[in-house]
């Protein structure tokens, strides 16, 4: 009896310890066929762990004591929730992010999904067809096994991709098992694995093209410093870690020295700007010192590695740094997050045009209009089913006008995305009355005016060349169907017209702001902008030649 309960235990702690050690092994186990000398990266999200309403409200306190806007972060988990819920009901757990150096940076790399069972990648392949800016008629996709792969350069056929690099015979990686290990646990895992001849490849090229004194540190530093990398997020918490292999404990050290002179570097370059000087000179009569901030954000050496973990006391730390940064530094970065928050607002809202021509064959009409041809309701009325607003839809009375007293109360419940965040940050009636800040351009050869049918055949400028959604100057009610800026307002320049698109960015020393192309990009342009080049970004027929310079594209 003694030895059958002696023999037990040791199975006990057999499995446990088993179980312990092949987290990592399951993981990687299903993407084994697909591990070859290639693989660069791989990132992994196990579905079970992500919970975005609850990571939302544990992030926001957070964010909010550095300063940093959280509208997007409220938003976020409505637009997650409608592909979560349908991987879910599939019973997907784990999805995956490989990708390959050579297909680099043609290819950024495959989705592979671990599907449940047979069946299940007709199912998924319909909810990847909702990813932004993906036309599904030029994308490939493949099933290897009980993997559902998807190819993410949007502008490849099926008999077109190269999927060698992909089906190379599989080759070992224990590195990110590795990897894999230093973070067990987490939700998400980022990992860089550099192919071996990848780092010769890097140590004969060197840092010719970098400024003093990284220019004269041999590549090793970085090939030996980086025998794998891993970015792991724990939601429960939450809390990112960042964990770096390195060859040894010298080569540890010898990296961090390497990320310091980067630091350095990029303020030594600012500081060419008059306007960082400033900031600068600000920052330094405060008290604070802009290279010690940036690099508490390093990672630290620990023998052969170096680590960082960013949790609540991580964040604590760094707000008694920030707090004595002038406000006009913090205003900087809030409005920079804002207008990252504004250019994804006007994805969505491209997005949902794409997918209401998916689903009725045409983009959302202007507005719609009663038996009289009167104005009812506007086109964000409309795309409010694909921005996941499907239950205000279903609320409002379409075939009653949009001011009419029942639907007056709908007035001031304007969803966020139609509001651009640095506005209302200036504005807060905007948020409170319910307006818009967001427009089409109305005109012969812009949007077409009243209910007129209108679908991407009509856009011969194509899509990538024609302006879908602006900044407007002055906010309107977001249901009033009648307030779009005309195509002779926009045309007066931006900035120019009380009714014409706005300039609310500020982009160095002018101002600039957002237009949505029909491609779902956002770009960004100055106020100065030549009415020439603004006409043929308008025009959706104009076949002009268009020749602008964009301060940023997204």
């Amino acid at each position: 009896m003694q030895r059958l309960i002696t023999t037990l235990t040791l199975f006990t702690l057999f499995l446990a310890q088993t179980f312990a050690q092949t987290e990592s092994q399951r993981i990687i186990t299903p993407i084994a066929p697909l591990l070859n000398e290639n693989t660069a990266a791989v990132i992994h999200t196990d579905l079970s762990q992500v919970k975005p309403d609850d990571l939302a409200a544990k992030l926001k306190p957070m964010l909010t004591k550095l300063g940093i806007p959280t509208e997007q972060l409220d938003a976020a988990p409505a637009m997650l929730k409608p592909n979560l819920d349908a991987l879910n009901a599939l019973k997907i757990r784990d999805v995956y992010f490989i990708s390959y150096l050579p297909l680099f940076p043609q290819c950024p790399g495959i989705v592979a999904i671990l599907l449940e069972k047979e069946g299940d990648a007709e199912t998924i392949e319909k909810i990847m067809r909702l990813i932004p800016n993906r036309d599904p008629d030029t994308y490939a996709t493949k099933t290897v096994g009980k993997l559902f792969l998807l190819q993410l350069t949007g502008n490849a056929r099926y008999e077109d991709f190269d999927w060698t690099p992909i089906t190379t015979a599989p080759t070992p990686r224990p590195e990110l098992l590795e990897a894999l290990e230093s973070v067990k646990g987490s939700a998400m895992q980022i990992a860089l694995i550099p192919p071996p001849y990848a780092k010769r490849v890097l140590e004969e090229s060197g840092f010719d093209m970098l400024p003093p004194p990284l220019d004269k540190t041999p590549m090793s530093v970085v090939t030996g410093g980086v025998r794998w990398s891993v970015l792991a997020a724990d939601l429960d918490k939450p809390q990112l870690r960042w964990v770096i292999r390195s060859e040894h404990e010298q080569a540890a050290r010898d990296l961090r020295k390497l990320f310091e002179q980067a630091v350095d570097a990029y303020i030594g370059i600012a500081e060419l700007s008059p306007e960082f000087r400033l900031l600068t000179e600000k920052v330094k009569a405060a008290g604070a010192e802009p290279a010690t901030f940036l690099k508490s954000f390093l990672p630290v050496p620990k023998e052969n590695r170096l680590e960082l973990t960013v949790n609540e006391a991580f964040i604590e730390e760094r707000t008694k740094i920030v707090a004595n940064l002038p406000e006009t530094i913090l205003d900087s970065i809030a409005s920079s997050a804002r207008a990252n928050q504004c250019q994804n607002h006007l994805k969505m809202i491209v997005l949902a045009f794409h997918i209401h021509h998916d689903s009725h064959g045409t983009l959302p009409p202007l507005h719609t209009i009663d038996k009289d041809g009167k104005p009812l309701h506007s086109w964000r009325v409309a795309i409010l089913p694909f921005i996941e607003q499907s239950a205000l839809y279903e609320a409002i009375r379409k075939d009653e006008p949009w001011d009419s007293e029942y639907n007056k109360q709908f007035h001031s419940q304007c969803p966020a995305i139609f509001q651009c965040p640095q506005m209302v940050a200036k504005n807060p009636a905007i948020k409170r009355d319910g307006l818009t800040t967001y427009s089409v351009i109305v005109g012969k050869n812009a949007y077409p005016e009243a209910d007129k049918k209108y679908d991407f055949h009509m856009i011969t400028d194509g899509t990538s060349n024609t302006v879908a959604v602006v900044e407007r100057q002055v906010p309107v009610c977001w249901m009033d169907p009648t307030q779009e800026i005309t195509q002779e307002e926009a045309m007066k320049g931006i900035g120019k017209s009380e009714k014409g698109i706005a300039a609310v960015h500020s982009s160095g020393s002018r101002m600039s702001t957002h237009l949505a192309f029909f491609d779902g990009s956002v770009r960004t342009v100055a106020e100065n902008l030549s009415l020439e080049s603004l006409k043929a970004l308008i025009t959706r027929n104009g076949g002009e030649s268009i020749g602008v310079e964009y301060d940023e594209e997204k």
